[in-house]
């Protein structure tokens, strides 16, 4: 393998771990949206309840915008290396029943 191939490689198994890291950081808030729809349809939830899952659902789509852009951002450019920052918030928090 001469230098450049070594290097299209090095770039290529970069962008694997940067898209496994995108698709963790989607998923995640993801799976809240799913438990939060979950919680106002079959639970009886009192008003402030359901104001907390409306704002919730609004946070975790702003997460999931956030993923997107930085996938979005690696179309343009394959990133150096393969450590992206982490979307800010994405720990996978569940909401409370």
């Amino acid at each position: 393998m001469n230098a450049q191939e070594i290097e299209l490689q090095r770039q290529l198994q970069s962008l694997k771990a940067s898209i496994r890291t995108i698709v963790h950081d989607v998923s995640n808030p993801l799976g809240v949206l799913r438990m939060t729809a979950y919680y106002l349809q079959h639970g009886d939830p009192e008003k402030d309840k359901v104001d907390h899952y409306l704002t919730m659902i609004g946070e975790t789509v702003e997460k999931i915008a956030a993923g997107l852009i930085i996938l979005r951002d690696l179309s343009d450019e394959p990133p150096s290396s393969p450590s992206l920052p982490e979307v800010e918030g994405s720990s996978g928090s569940t909401p409370a029943p």
